[in-house]
C-alpha cells in the first residue's frame, strides 16, 4: 500500500484562488498577503501563499509594499497543530490566515454564515483558507473578513495511476492537511474513494506529523507493506518507520532526503507506481533466471549422474560442461535478466512479503526441465553409442544439451504464456545470443584444433538439424504444458 500526500505528489502542486466569500474582498487579499511569507520571485513559498499573492497581486496589492510601508512587528508561524499563522505589523493590528474551523472559534464578529459557506467550498473540493484580523498582537477577540476557496488541479496521469495501483491491489492511501470534506471530494475525483470503501481507512484529513506516524504503524500491525511520502522534515520519523521511505525531490527537504530510501524527482504519483512496476520486473526477470540455470545445471548433473549409474563412458568432458556453463547457460541468463516486463504484469495481485523467490511452482519447473533436458541428451548418447562409438555419441550429445539449453531459454521468459504470446523478438538480446551462440557451437565442430580440445568430431549439416531437433524436445513440451493448462 503507499500511503501519499496530496499537494503536487497527487495534484499539480500549482494553487489557484477559486472563490472568495467576503463583504470586503479588497481587504481580504491584503490581510492574504500581509500574513504571507511566499515571494512571487521565482516563485519561492508554498504553492498556498503563493497562489494568494496572485490574486492580490490582481488587486494592485504587492507583499513587497506592504513589507515596505507597514513591516512586521512579530510573527506567530505557522504551526501543523494550530493550523494557522499571524503576523502583527507596525500598524498595530495582527492579520491571520488558517484552517476555518480552528480560526472560527477565536473570531467575535463577522462569523456569520461563515460555517456554510465554508461547508459549501469544501464540498466542491476546494481547500478553503479563513482571514482575519485583530486590533492587537493576541490571537483572540478577531474579525473575520472572509473565506478563501483554493483548488489543486489533480495530475491525470495520477488518476491513471490510482486506477492502476487499484488493479495492482495496492492500496492508495491519501493524506492531507485540508478539510475532511475537501479532502474526500478529492479523493473521490482521483479514484482513491470509491463505493464500498472505508473512508477513513482510504481518507485521512487534518492529517499531523505524529498522526502519519502512527497511520503507519497501524498499516504495519496488520501486515501490509507500507511506502510513505513526505516532504517535510517533520515527515522524516514517518518515512523512517515506513517500509519504503519515498522523499520528494523537488519540494522535499534535505533532512527528508537523507531519512527516504527513495527520492521522488518529480514528486508525481503516477512515478511511484512506475518503480513498483519495474520492481515486479526485476524480481520476475530474476526468478525465471534463476529457474532457468537450476533447470540446466540439473539437466547436466542427472545426465553425467545416470550415464554412471547405467556403467556409461562420460557423455560429456570437463571442458564440454564448463563450455555449457560459461557460454550456452550462462550469456542466456544475462538475456533473461534484461527481459522487457510483461505488459500486464501490474494486473497481478502483490506477492506475499514471506513468499521465497523459489516456491514449489519454480522447483517443480526446474525437475522437469532438468528431467527433460537430460533425457534427450542421454537417449542421443546411448543410441549413437551402441551404432557409431563414444566419440560420435558424444559429439551428438554435446550439441543436443547445448542447442536445447539456447532453445529453452525462450520458453523460460514466462511460465504461463507461449513463446508466440509473449513475442519472439521483445527480446532482441536473446535472439542475438542465441544465434551466436549456436553459431560458435557449430565453428567448435568444424575447426580442427578446437574440435580435437573439446574432444569430439565434425558435425555435418545433417547432424546439427538432428541435434536441434531433438533440443527442441523439451521446449516443445513445456510449450504444450503451458497451452493445456490455459485451456483447463
Amino acid at each position: 500500500m503507499v500511503c501519499t500526500d496530496k499537494t503536487g505528489t497527487l495534484t499539480t502542486g500549482k494553487m489557484t484562488v477559486r472563490e472568495i466569500w467576503s463583504a470586503d474582498t479588497a481587504r481580504l487579499l491584503y490581510i492574504a498577503a500581509a500574513c504571507n511569507d511566499a515571494d512571487l520571485t521565482g516563485p519561492t513559498g508554498d504553492p498556498t501563499e503563493i497562489a494568494l499573492l496572485h490574486a492580490a497581486r490582481a488587486t494592485g496589492v504587492e507583499r513587497p509594499d506592504i513589507e515596505h510601508h507597514n513591516p512586521r512587528a512579530a510573527v506567530n508561524p505557522f504551526d501543523s497543530d494550530r493550523k494557522r499563522m499571524s503576523i502583527q505589523r507596525a500598524d498595530g493590528k495582527l492579520y491571520v490566515k488558517g484552517a476555518v474551523d480552528l480560526l472560527l472559534p477565536l473570531c467575535v464578529a463577522g462569523a456569520e454564515g461563515a460555517a456554510s459557506a465554508n461547508a459549501r467550498m469544501a464540498a466542491l473540493g476546494l481547500r478553503v483558507l479563513a482571514m482575519a484580523e485583530g486590533a492587537s498582537g493576541d490571537e483572540a477577540g478577531l474579525t473575520l473578513v472572509g473565506l478563501a476557496g483554493l483548488a489543486d488541479p489533480p495530475r491525470l496521469d495520477a488518476i491513471e495511476a490510482v486506477a492502476v495501483a487499484r488493479k495492482a491491489g495496492l492500496i492508495t492511501v491519501m493524506i492531507t492537511g485540508d478539510h475532511p470534506v475537501t479532502a474526500h471530494a478529492i479523493a473521490r475525483e482521483m479514484g482513491i474513494l470509491r463505493d464500498g470503501d472505508d473512508p477513513a481507512e482510504r481518507v485521512h484529513a487534518r492529517a499531523t506529523p505524529e498522526q502519519k506516524l502512527q497511520i503507519v504503524r497501524a498499516w504495519k500491525q496488520r501486515g501490509a507493506v507500507v511506502a510513505m511520502t513526505g516532504d517535510g522534515v517533520n515527515d522524516a520519523p514517518a518515512l523512517r518507520e515506513a517500509h519504503i521511505g519515498i522523499a520528494m525531490g523537488r519540494s522535499g527537504t534535505e533532512v527528508t532526503r537523507e531519512a527516504a530510501d527513495m527520492v521522488l524527482a518529480d514528486d508525481n504519483f503516477s512515478s511511484i507506481i512506475d518503480a513498483i512496476h519495474e520492481g515486479r520486473a526485476i524480481f520476475d526477470n530474476i526468478r525465471k533466471t534463476l529457474v532457468y540455470l537450476l533447470a540446466g545445471n540439473a539437466g547436466e548433473l542427472m545426465v553425467m549422474l545416470g550415464a554412471s549409474i547405467a556403467g556409461l563412458p562420460l557423455p560429456l568432458l570437463p571442458l564440454q560442461l564448463l563450455w555449457v556453463n560459461l557460454v550456452t547457460d550462462g550469456l542466456p541468463a544475462l538475456a533473461l535478466v534484461m527481459d522487457p516486463a510483461v505488459p500486464d504484469l501490474l494486473l497481478e495481485q502483490p506477492r506475499p512479503p514471506q513468499q521465497p523467490m523459489l516456491g514449489r511452482a519454480e522447483w517443480l519447473r526446474i525437475a522437469a526441465g532438468g528431467i527433460l533436458q537430460a533425457v534427450t541428451c542421454l537417449s542421443v548418447f546411448v543410441v549413437v553409442l551402441q551404432s557409431e562409438g563414444v566419440l560420435r555419441a558424444r559429439t551428438l550429445a554435446f550439441s543436443t544439451l547445448v542447442f536445447g539449453e539456447l532453445f529453452r531459454a525462450f520458453t523460460a521468459r514466462s511460465a504461463q504464456r507461449g513463446i508466440w504470446e509473449v513475442g519472439l523478438f521483445t527480446n532482441r538480446t536473446l535472439v542475438a545470443v542465441v544465434l551466436c551462440s549456436t553459431a560458435l557451437q557449430i565453428a567448435i565442430h568444424q575447426t580442427p584444433a578446437i574440435r580435437q580440445r573439446f574432444g569430439v568430431g565434425p558435425l555435418s549439416l545433417h547432424d546439427a538439424a538432428t541435434a536441434m531437433a531433438v533440443g527442441a524436445i523439451p521446449m516443445a513440451l513445456v510449450e504444450t504444458a503451458k497451452w493445456l493448462r490455459r485451456r483447463r
